[in-house]
């Protein structure tokens, strides 16, 4: 099964020494399908709260189970249907939280909810990849306020549209800037078109928060005219 050029961006930073890894809304389950067939992380846990999605994947990962018997590591693997908010981050040495494929409020307002439901000394030892799929803003600004701390950031276009896969943790003090501005190369065409993109949304976004919106607009503005 071949990834998208998100999830493959995803799977390229996930090395293969982990105890265990969420896989949290991320189109079908098929990311986490791959953790395991590489054998990732000693556990991949599967989160959705769509009821008939999570069957579906359930029946796949029985299928692939019976075939990976005969690999000398068999890494487990656990299916919830429940709000990834819920989550409960076991104590383990080295654990990812992936969630991708929602929009970046809601994104953030999941992270939120782990973060509230979960002992500090226990995400401590996490590693979140986020992929949302638009207000990324919001997502980041939210993520510079609970603490966190940026590991990685990059922009993936895929089948015609933009992304941006942010790698944090508490574990690290780089600042997660608003914009990402260490994830531009403007000698990009499609990072170009990117930020052309963003300021023409946020344009027109300015009759329902003139303050705001056009702070972000300055913010990306900024990225080019330093």
């Amino acid at each position: 099964m071949k990834l998208s050029k998100r999830l493959t961006a995803i799977d390229k930073l996930i090395s293969q020494d982990h105890d265990i890894i969420w896989d949290c809304c991320c189109d079908h389950g098929y990311l986490g399908m791959a953790l395991l067939k590489r054998a990732a992380a000693n556990q991949v846990i599967f989160v959705d709260i769509v009821a008939t999605l999570m069957n579906d994947l359930e029946a796949q990962l029985s299928s692939i189970n019976k075939l990976q018997k005969t690999c000398d590591k068999n890494p487990q693997w656990q299916v919830l249907c429940q709000d990834v908010g819920k989550i409960e981050i076991a104590q383990s040495k080295s654990q990812v939280v992936v969630i991708a494929g929602v929009g970046g409020e809601l994104l953030l307002s999941l992270v939120q909810q782990i973060i509230a439901n979960n002992a500090v000394e226990r995400l401590n030892n996490v590693r979140f990849i986020l992929c949302p799929v638009h207000h990324t803003y919001k997502l980041r600004v939210g993520l510079k306020q609970l603490g966190l701390g940026l590991i990685s950031e990059q922009i993936v276009y895929d089948n015609k549209r933009f992304y941006e896969v942010i790698e944090v943790s508490f574990n690290i003090n780089n600042e997660i800037s608003h914009t990402g501005n260490k994830m531009w190369d403007f000698a990009s065409t499609e990072h170009a078109m990117y930020q052309r993109q963003l300021i023409n949304h946020y344009n027109k976004m300015l009759n329902k928060d003139k303050p705001y919106y056009q702070k972000v607009i300055t913010d990306y503005q900024e990225l080019t005219d330093s």
